[in-house]
């Protein structure tokens, strides 16, 4: 594989390999939403981590 810098920049970077992992948060999120459907869990931050999971879901146990 031969690799070309960008001259459109000092450092010779190219931005296109983010694309790909930008839309896995918002799927990972859903997915994450849609098996907590009975809780009624809305998740608006990422990364999901087990501590925010655990906030979420005892907010909604304390209102049940």
């Amino acid at each position: 594989m031969t690799e070309f810098p960008s001259p459109l920049n000092p450092l010779g970077v190219k931005g296109v390999g983010e694309s790909g992992c930008v839309p896995a948060a918002s799927a990972i999120v859903a997915a994450i939403e849609s098996a907590l459907v009975p809780f009624d869990v809305k998740i608006e931050e990422y990364p999901v981590t087990p501590a925010l999971l655990f906030s979420l879901l005892s907010t909604h146990l304390r209102s049940s």
